[in-house]
């Protein structure tokens, strides 16, 4: 299930970890924002209800008398006291009476002004003794707000009338407007501006709210993904040192620099690939040491061994000494093979391995080779010359013939090689073995094959990053099979 669980995240989530650490903060962010924003939107409807309550409970006591007084004056001196409330200035109501109701253009409604306009029209209504039903409170937008009739704007009078009028909020408060029909036909018209009642006529989420959530979103994401790429950068170029200390290449140094934690990997990345490299270099020197101190003492033993009058004791040990030197050269080989000083150059492996069948065709054996024209690696070329020569002798010996196939495997980044026989092929017990040094699987002297052949071979492919298989081959024989790398994760594309 775990296994499962992480394959699916590979596949959804982005490769690089620059592209997944963004978009794991960008959920985050989002979902702290939503959160946050969820959190304070309630608690602020809470204290803005509470608010509006005590507002709406005054505001209507106050409409509902201003309405009980104009009603009840009779009706040829309501023109008179309207007239002069105007000529005093006054500008906390307007109060008209028309002969129709006001077609208003209205904001949208929300729950909050739905409540608010059901206080204002409970309190006027318990003022002046009648239905709420009867009385209709609408919220209206201060440049939309009509007077007198439905074609007079109010912003729209003239000078000498705006004085008469209502001041602008200077904010998004609406206007307050109750109609109410009277006795003789005709409708009074009041007309308020509900203090500090934004949130009446704009919605909790107002555009510069939503535009300071994303400008915060976005600058976090810059920031943190500024500092994770600070992170990251370091981190790369251990990776692409170690992909080259793992291929055989002599890594350079890399600067100390990141957080505590890169610092200290990096030094002991630093103190592993010197170690690395005065290894090779004292065991270089130890086989080279080996070489010539064995070469006089065998020397010596075999001329006293030709000394021997017994034509019998003489012979046996002759061919000692020989098979001992033949082991002692072969095992030299295998350590100089393997060598990582080889430069690095670009190889055609089609040609490389064209090369090695056409030594091999010499034996009369068949030999093909089916690769793809452009079939290139970053390699050392005489290692891998080895390599192949080495599997090719192999399934020439034992398969008494040889076929190559090679493509590249986009799935898996990988130039892949089949060297295939039709042998005996090898057991599951035989394929652990068979890379083992100086493991035969006829298990009889020979002065060819001495069982380094397949240990040379699984060296140089590991100097190259590559695996080596061995696989069964259908309708008998054997397959090996060599992966190499075409790039280490670090020097991909960095593409998410």
């Amino acid at each position: 299930m775990i296994g499962f669980c992480s394959s699916l995240r590979d596949k959804v989530l982005p490769k690089s970890i620059i592209a997944r650490m963004s978009l794991m903060l960008l959920f985050g962010i989002i979902f702290a924002q939503v959160v946050s924003t969820v959190i304070w939107s309630q608690q602020f409807q809470a204290s803005e209800r509470h608010r509006l309550e005590e507002i709406s409970d005054v505001m209507g006591a106050r409409i509902g008398q201003t309405i009980q007084f104009f009603s009840r004056l009779p009706k040829e001196y309501r023109h008179i006291v309207l007239d002069q409330l105007r000529d005093m200035g006054g500008t906390r109501f307007f109060v008209s009476v028309n002969p129709d109701r006001i077609n208003l253009k209205t904001l949208p409604v929300n729950s909050l002004q739905t409540e608010v306009g059901e206080r204002i029209s409970s309190n006027v209504a318990d003022q002046i003794k009648t239905e709420p039903d009867n009385i209709a409170v609408e919220f209206v937008g201060f440049s939309d707000l009509r007077i007198l009739s439905t074609n007079n704007l109010m912003v729209e009078l003239p000078k000498k009338w705006q004085r008469f009028a209502l001041l602008d909020p200077g904010d998004n408060s609406p206007v307050v407007v109750v109609q109410l029909p009277l006795k003789d036909g005709e409708w009074i018209y009041l007309a308020t501006v509900f203090p500090e009642g934004e949130v009446l006529s704009s919605p909790i989420l107002s555009s510069e709210r939503i535009l300071s959530l994303t400008l915060v979103t976005l600058t976090t994401m810059v920031l943190v993904t500024l500092m994770v790429i600070g992170i990251v950068k370091p981190l790369r170029r251990l990776a692409k040192e170690a992909d080259a200390l793992g291929r055989g290449k002599t890594p350079s140094l890399i600067p100390v620099e990141g957080t505590r934690e890169m610092r200290s990997t990096i030094k002991a990345f630093n103190q592993m690939a010197q170690r690395i490299e005065k290894f090779i270099a004292d065991r270089e020197r130890l086989f080279a040491s080996i070489s010539h101190d064995l070469k006089t003492p065998l020397t010596r033993a075999r001329l006293r061994a030709e000394m021997i009058d017994d034509d019998h004791i003489r012979d046996g040990l002759v061919g000692d000494l020989e098979n001992l030197e033949m082991l002692v050269k072969a095992s030299l080989q295998m350590i100089k093979d393997a060598a990582i000083h080889e430069n690095i150059e670009t190889v055609d492996l089609n040609r490389l391995i064209q090369g090695c069948l056409a030594s091999a065709k010499i034996e009369g054996l068949p030999c093909e080779a089916s690769l793809p024209a452009k079939f290139e690696i970053e390699g050392r070329r005489l290692s891998l010359e080895r390599l192949f020569t080495n599997l090719i002798d192999n399934a020439l010996h034992y398969g008494r013939g040889v076929e190559i196939y090679g493509e590249i495997a986009a799935d898996t980044n990988e130039l892949v090689v089949q060297v295939c026989d039709r042998g005996p092929g090898l057991s599951d017990a035989m394929k652990q073995r068979v890379f083992e040094p100086f493991y035969r699987i006829d298990k009889q002297p020979s002065s060819i094959h001495v069982g380094l052949g397949m240990g040379i071979v699984k060296s140089i492919a590991q100097l190259h990053g590559a695996d080596t298989l061995l696989l069964d081959r259908p309708g008998g024989g054997l397959i090996v099979e060599i992966r190499f790398p075409l790039s280490h994760f670090v020097t991909e594309g960095q593409s998410s």
